[in-house]
């Protein structure tokens, strides 16, 4: 199983085609900030600088992140002595606007929200490997985000969506990184037994969010889709893995019917213990109610393991990315601002509760060192944390949704775990195929 894919094939227009539907993904991008890394020239020879760079987002546009990204964006024309131009819209408007911008030949400038894979069929988007290196971010997500060894998409929060439960039930069942799974499955049966009331684990059993079963087939060893874009879906690996996902169901460990969302509502009233969620899960228990003692008591923790080997979690985050060529330098220098500016990140972390990617960066932000939750988050999560082969695709969210609707089919009861495996990998090659 490769753990850190480095490069894709690239690419189709059918593909920015099947892009132009795709929902928006990796959506409000976080700030990072320290020493500002110096932008590199491009391998595009035609960079070159400009007075206005155009901005593409949606968080200049929301309340709750407008004040941190106007301080970013007002903090680099100061520095800079050159504007930017903001080109808002809904975030669910993201990859239709992305996508027309491209085919009209408009888009021109740093997008930060909106899928970054319906722009890479154009050849418009610019490498920012150079900005990367300058930085110290998580090593296994940026291989795995690379195409042809090109990365047209620079992190500035990446960590993971990981296992969130309460650190004072966790203590008294026995939860705790390097479990394996066996070990994790008999603290969720205390956690049961002890009280027959609460849900030992909220796991996804629904789509929108079924794709969370991507994680376990990577923990038994099955890639599920290959850098050569071999679908494993339906070996033994992925159907060993949904046996153990739907035995949890079948005694009671896990509910039926649960999405995200609800999720985070049953967590937050405290009738769940664990989850799986993003960083902000501490700031979603507030959001949905639960107990300031409850937010104080969340506590990330490692995926357990397959007979001792690793573990991962599905990449979580949010960046930014650039057009090539005519202003290219400057959109950089902006990203690399963003990017390396501890005044920004610091107001980030303190209004959305996001940790810089940047690993120097975050040890300099103040008060992030001392907040254990998030702490723990890159260490038992973020540091175990991977793209899918196919998060390099404008088909992404298609194949997100097959592994969901398959894996729901089959907790379902609507058809065995081999026979439904089977159909499913057939649905992901369909897609692939679609996409060459």
């Amino acid at each position: 199983m490769s753990l850190t894919p480095d490069t894709h094939r690239p690419l189709s227009r059918r593909g920015l085609l099947a892009g132009f539907g795709a929902l928006g993904v990796l959506g409000a991008a976080g700030l990072a900030g320290c020493s500002t890394p110096a932008p590199g020239t491009s391998s595009a020879g035609g960079a070159t600088d400009i007075g206005t760079i155009n901005f593409y987002n949606n968080v200049l546009g929301e309340e709750s992140q407008k004040a941190a990204w106007q301080a970013a964006v007002d903090g680099w024309q100061k520095k800079s002595g050159k504007s930017v131009k903001p080109v808002i819209y809904p975030y669910d408007q993201a990859s239709t606007q992305l996508a027309l911008a491209a085919r009209s030949g408009d888009f021109a400038g740093v997008g930060q929200a909106g899928p970054w894979q319906v722009l890479v069929p154009t050849g418009i988007l610019a490498d920012v490997s150079d900005l990367a290196a300058g930085m110290s971010l998580p090593s296994r997500i940026i291989d795995s985000l690379r195409i042809d060894g090109k990365l047209h998409y620079l992190p500035v929060n990446a960590s993971g969506i990981g296992l969130v439960g309460d650190g004072r039930i966790a203590d008294q069942v026995g939860l705790r990184a390097g479990l394996s799974v066996e070990d994790f499955s008999a603290a969720l049966e205390r956690i049961k037994k002890q009280d027959a009331k609460l849900i030992p684990y909220a796991a996804v059993t629904k789509n929108p969010d079924l794709k969370d079963a991507v994680h376990w087939m990577w923990g038994w060893g099955s890639p599920v889709v290959t850098d050569d874009r071999k679908v494993t879906i339906g070996d033994a690996e992925s159907v060993a893995a949904v046996t153990w996902y739907k035995q949890l169901q079948d005694a009671g460990l896990i509910k039926s019917g649960v999405a995200r969302g609800d999720a985070r509502i049953l967590f937050a009233r405290g009738q769940a213990v664990l989850y799986d969620d993003a960083p902000l899960a501490r700031k979603f228990v507030t959001t949905n109610g639960g107990s300031a003692e409850l937010a104080s008591a969340v506590r990330p923790l490692q995926r357990p393991q397959v007979k001792g080997a690793p573990s991962f979690n599905r990449f979580w985050g949010s960046g930014l990315f650039c057009s090539s060529g005519k202003g290219e330098r400057t959109s950089k220098d902006f990203i690399a601002y963003v990017a390396g500016d501890l005044g920004a990140a610091t107001a980030l972390y303190q209004q959305s509760a996001l940790a810089p990617a940047d690993a120097t960066v975050a040890a300099q932000v103040p008060g992030l060192a001392q907040d254990t939750f998030q702490t723990l988050f890159r260490t038992e999560i973020a540091d175990h944390s991977r793209a899918a082969a196919w998060d390099r695709l404008s088909a992404y969210a298609q194949i997100d949704t097959a592994i969901g609707d398959g894996v729901a089919a089959i907790l379902a009861g609507q058809s065995g775990v081999q026979a439904g495996l089977n159909e499913l990998r057939k649905k992901v090659q369909d897609v692939l195929a679609q996409n060459p």
